[in-house]
């Protein structure tokens, strides 16, 4: 189909074509006849010849007819388009929508030393070319969509109707449209994009621009919604972003966390960092810088990680100042820069407390559950675990407020009343940790009805009574404790371990027999003894997680506790461990909103978000939530870490550190390729380009331009018409010349 880059000339030129016939006509007019004895016998004679000189003067009537109207035609600057928007009706809509994920920062493509293009700034180099070429004239209309916006229900470039004085406007709009830090999948901005196309005046393409990755079209949903469109009659284009990179792989530092230690002033806490390497070869001698509270620290070195594989590390911080600190960690520059950067955020405080319970009457003092365990957890001296045990008896359990407490030990607890039951089971529901020792007071029966109820209860397994441990047979010297594959042993387990050769276990609360460890969810062994039997089991119970030691502290029923250092390695580790989901504090994702509770009339409404990376302030007023509180939203865009600070109504301040981290899962840069981007999409008419073989003048894209044709073609009517006046025209025959003969 035609299109004109100027078609208000084209329409405004196409009535110059009627000015030959026009002339034609007045000249008609201008005719008398006069009566002439000599032209009589003239048009007599021509009778015979009039239809032949008719059909010629017609001919030269078209021919300056047409030579007019190709002139107007090709001033008006012609193409030929198979796309929508051409001569007439509404031309259509033209909807671009920009893949704007972080995964189209990808600089593979970019040559050494030269300039880091990246995939997004091919594609908007597409929607330049589209937009320059395929739009044609006033009766067409543009979109252009961010998959970020478009999943919000926006349009960076809402639907306007384009000519040459607009074009330029639009062009430098899309010129300056940013990429973004999200990982948006195109099935919510596919399902946008429908919208929009099914609002749409006449026809509608789409021009979907992407670099096409693996994980966002490996399954149907992507598929689905350019079904939908085009099953609607929508036009489908897809441009390909991607450049191929085969020798540059690309590193994600994909987790950043605190695996255990006691977040306390001046207790080691130990930071994990994990890299993902996705390029098909190994990568050796990778140096992670780190930062601490916006100042550095010193960096690691991981010498190798393995193609398409994962390396950890870890390194120790210790904070002196009680409050939130930032943590964080970068990685060299390669291809994709966004995944490069992790952050966390570690809530340090001045101590933890540690709830002890126990029915012994001389808890505390030595000898007793309480002494060891609590002797294990703050040891005292150079040996700072930021702890603070305190020993209550079981009978107050009930009426004691267990929010500040992040782990609770019942040591042989023999009975418990039916309300501390319940509190322990929302302390564990609600995120905390809890563990049970048995011993000579503890009851089975009391258990397995209480505690344990057929599995629906807190107690993790169901118990049959104390068993004493036989000596091995032979006389062996063989370890009465096995490590299982769990991070409270891990110190403990792989080669044969001296300290705990030294344990000695003489008797344990048994498990019945009827009881099917693999069918219960979430059971799994720390420790068990060299006949099979288990010796510490945990369970998860709600949001926390539940500990059982089938074994005394004291050193009644084994001799663990007395002197040995695993002990208080192990005891230490597993306070870490079943406290960890309390004080860890979770990073957000960006594109989700940062959220600061408020309660009413304790707290100010006006929080001050101080946004990164330079530390912009955005006040935001607080809103009512459904349960009455109010809660202060700030949507996230980039990563980094982010403060909000508010007041309360007695003018103090208060603070919150949140670290806002991109989705490591967009770093995976594999590309879906053309076969199997043709299966997902089978059924469905599109056309497949890449943004490098787009250009403004690419016939498949802006359409074929007919100007010069047409100017070539109206050289040649203007031949003919001046053959075909020739032909119609009189002219005198010259006389042949006679010669005279010489004399």
């Amino acid at each position: 189909m035609p299109a004109f880059d100027f078609t208000t000339l084209f329409w405004w030129g196409l009535p110059l074509a009627a000015a030959p016939l026009v002339i034609h006509l007045i000249n008609l007019l201008r005719h008398r006849r006069v009566p002439w004895a000599a032209m009589e016998f003239l048009l007599a004679s021509q009778k015979k010849y009039r239809s032949r000189v008719l059909l010629r003067q017609l001919l030269l009537l078209l021919l300056r007819t047409v030579a007019v109207a190709g002139l107007v035609v090709a001033l008006a600057q012609p193409r030929w388009q198979a796309a929508p928007g051409g001569l007439f009706g509404g031309g259509g809509m033209h909807l671009v929508l920009i893949d704007d994920s972080y995964s189209m920062g990808d600089t593979a493509a970019s040559e050494p030393g030269g300039d880091r293009q990246t995939a997004f700034d091919r594609g908007l180099e597409a929607a330049d070319a589209i937009l320059a070429g395929t739009v044609g004239g006033e009766a067409e209309t543009l979109a252009v969509g961010l998959f970020s916006e478009l999943a919000r229900g926006e349009l960076a470039i809402p639907a306007t109707a384009v000519d040459p004085a607009t074009r330029q406007q639009i062009r430098d709009r899309v010129g300056g449209l940013p990429c973004s830090w999200l990982a948006t999948k195109p099935r919510e901005p596919l399902e946008r994009a429908a919208a929009v196309a099914a609002a749409a005046d006449g026809s509608c393409t789409l021009w979907l621009i992407s670099d096409f990755r693996h994980r966002d079209w490996q399954d149907d949903e992507a598929a689905d919604g350019l079904r939908r469109l085009a099953e609607g009659g929508v036009g489908i284009r897809l441009i390909d972003t991607a450049e191929p990179a085969p020798s540059a792989g690309n590193l994600s530092l994909s987790r950043l966390e605190a695996v255990g230690g006691v977040p306390a002033v001046g207790v080691r806490v130990p930071i994990e960092l994990a890299i993902r390497n996705d390029g098909d070869s190994e990568v050796r001698d990778v140096r992670v810088s780190l930062g601490e509270d916006g100042g550095s620290r010193p960096g690691l070195r991981i010498a190798t990680i393995p193609a398409g594989g994962t390396a950890t590390a870890r390194f120790d911080a210790r904070f002196q100042t009680a409050g939130d600190h930032l943590v964080t960690a970068r990685l060299p520059g390669d291809r994709l820069a966004a995944d490069n950067d992790r952050s966390c955020v570690i809530d340090v405080v001045d101590q933890i407390e540690v709830l002890l319970v126990s029915d012994d009457p001389a808890a505390g003092s030595p000898g007793s559950d309480a002494f060891y365990v609590a002797n294990a957890l703050a040891p005292g001296g150079a040996a700072a675990t930021g702890l603070r045990p305190r020993i209550v008896p079981a009978a107050s359990l009930g009426a004691i407020d267990l929010e500040p407490y992040d782990c609770l030990w019942l040591l042989d607890v023999e009975r418990l009343e039916a309300t501390a039951v319940a509190a322990l089971e929302q302390h564990a529901a609600a995120g905390g940790g809890v563990v049970f020792f048995t011993g000579p007071r503890t009851e089975a029966t009391l258990v397995n009805r209480d505690l344990h109820r057929a599995g629906e209860g807190l107690f993790p397994v169901p118990l049959a009574g104390s068993v004493e441990i036989l000596p091995a047979a032979g006389g062996d010297r063989v370890p009465d404790l096995v490590a299982e594959d769990h991070p409270v042993v891990a110190v403990l387990a792989g080669r044969r371990n001296p300290l705990l050769d030294m344990v000695r276990v003489e008797r344990v609360m048994a498990v019945e027999r009827t009881f099917d460890e693999a069918a219960a969810p979430g059971l799994r062994r720390l420790l068990s003894l060299r006949d099979g039997r288990p010796l510490i089991v945990e369970k998860p119970f709600g949001d926390g997680l539940v500990a059982v030691v089938l074994s005394p502290a004291a050193p009644i029923w084994n001799n663990w506790a007395r002197g040995n250092p695993s002990w208080v390695v192990v005891m230490l580790e597993l306070q870490n461990h079943l406290a960890r989901r309390r004080r860890q504090v979770a990073s957000l994702t960006v594109g989700r909103e940062l959220t600061v509770p408020l309660v009413p009339g304790r707290d100010e409404i006006e929080v001050d978000f101080l946004v990164p990376p330079d530390a912009a302030l955005v006040r935001q007023t607080a809103l009512t939530r459904p349960d009455g509180d109010l809660e202060a939203r700030l949507p996230t865009r980039v990563p980094g870490g982010y403060t909000a600070r508010w007041r309360r109504a007695d003018g103090s301040e208060q603070e919150k550190l949140v670290a806002v981290n991109v989705n490591p899962e967009e770093g995976l840069l594999e590309p879906v390729g053309r076969e199997q981007l043709d299966r997902q999409l089978a059924g469905i008419d599109f056309r497949y380009d890449t943004a490098a073989g787009l250009a403004p003048g690419d016939s498949g894209l802006a359409g074929v331009p007919l100007a010069m044709p047409l100017l070539v073609g109206l050289l040649g009517v203007l031949a003919l018409e001046q053959l075909a006046a020739l032909a119609a025209s009189y002219h005198p025959v010259r006389p042949a010349r006679r010669s005279i003969p010489r004399r």
